[in-house]
């Protein structure tokens, strides 16, 4: 075992951006999930899941003296969950389940490694947005932030949204918002069987860019309320409050948006009287029929909503979205429809620059 600290300073510079290149290529591959094209996603990640394996076997050999024990432990951490999401992929053959497993894992390592960006440039950069990667002041404000922030009212935040549990709900609000101007709310809502503590990573790296707050709600139940008995409405209005007790909440600007599920249960949501969302962002769902059945869709009119959907859905076939799209109109709801050429039934991450811009455009990045 070494301790020697400029051997472990250069297993580190080496291993550190052969972690984040699978970790983005892994990204790249979630965009195209698709049963029919398994085979080349792992045609794609293959080097990228090599090259990382090759350094990783003599980095879990070092040892790190004991004040930076912690620091190794999230970086081998970050490692193991980064190589058992391609795991998942490669396990394809055995069921959708085995790939989503590798999707999950991707979230963890996320995780693992989110607060060596106080420390490490590199990780710093992964979790800004691709095109101000190179802005001195956007790096040097997050990891600042990061040094300063104030315990329990900023970072990564949970109630009661252990991956074990429903219900509860994550938190992000960035490290260096401002405490004394009101800040806009993004409310993420995950896919069936998703988890709140999941999804948060699918809008963080935005809401740390950008500043805004983002809450990431858990379901009641393995879903969202679609059939039957509502579970959620409640307890979703409940976390709004709560937000909007402990920090200054820009009152016009709260979204709310969804991934497949989330994305349908969005729409039901903010089709209500007084609504406190003032902006529905359904991602990949379809619009349910009690809404239509019930008329409850009236309540739609007026409310500016923004419909993403792809052309390969394998899940939800694009002239859902269309169908969805033609009702919102009729019924006098401000749709932005797009459609997104190759998209399959995956979060469209690429849209959501476009997306908050619509939202707010005080939130665009800088030029």
């Amino acid at each position: 075992m070494s301790t020697d600290l400029d051997k472990l300073q250069n297993a580190i510079t080496a291993i550190v951006p052969k972690l984040l290149m699978l970790m983005e290529a892994f990204e790249q591959v979630q965009r195209s999930l698709h049963p029919n094209g398994f085979a080349q996603l792992v045609e794609f990640i293959t080097p990228f899941e090599e090259a990382l394996k090759a350094d990783y076997l003599d980095f879990q050999e070092l040892e790190f003296p004991e004040d930076l024990s912690h620091f190794g432990d999230m970086m081998k951490q970050g490692c193991d969950y980064a190589l058992r999401a391609c795991n998942g992929l490669h396990q394809h053959e055995e069921g959708f389940g085995r790939v989503m497993q590798g999707v999950r894992a991707h979230v963890r390592a996320q995780e693992h490694i989110y607060p060596l960006a106080e420390f490490l440039s590199p990780v710093n950069k992964y979790f800004v947005e691709t095109p101000v990667r190179q802005n001195p002041q956007i790096l040097s404000r997050s990891a600042e932030g990061m040094q300063n922030a104030a315990p329990e009212k900023t970072g990564i935040l949970s109630a009661n949204n252990e991956r074990d549990k429903r219900g509860g709900f994550s938190l992000y609000i960035p490290e260096h918002l401002d405490p004394e101007k009101p800040a806009s709310v993004v409310i993420a809502m995950h896919g069936g069987t998703g988890h709140g503590a999941d999804f948060l990573w699918s809008w963080l790296r935005e809401a740390r860019t950008r500043g805004f707050i983002l809450v990431s709600p858990t379901s009641q139940q393995d879903t969202w309320s679609l059939m039957g008995e509502e579970h959620d409405l409640q307890p979703l209005l409940a976390m709004l409050d709560f937000v909007k007790g402990q920090w200054k909440v820009d009152e016009e600007h709260i979204l709310l948006t969804g991934m497949s599920d989330g994305g349908t249960y969005s729409l039901m949501a903010g089709c209500h009287d007084e609504s406190p969302f003032t902006h529905l962002a359904p991602f990949s769902g379809v619009l349910h029929p009690d809404l239509v059945m019930t008329g409850q869709i009236r309540f739609i009119a007026s409310r500016p909503v923004y419909l993403v959907h792809g052309t390969d859905d394998w899940m939800f076939p694009v002239e859902m979205a269309h169908m969805a799209n033609q009702q919102l109109v009729e019924s006098g709801a401000e749709v932005t429809f797009r459609v997104i050429d190759g998209l399959t039934h995956s979060f469209a991450r690429s849209e959501v620059p476009a997306l908050l811009h619509w939202f707010n455009p005080t939130l665009d990045l800088p030029d």
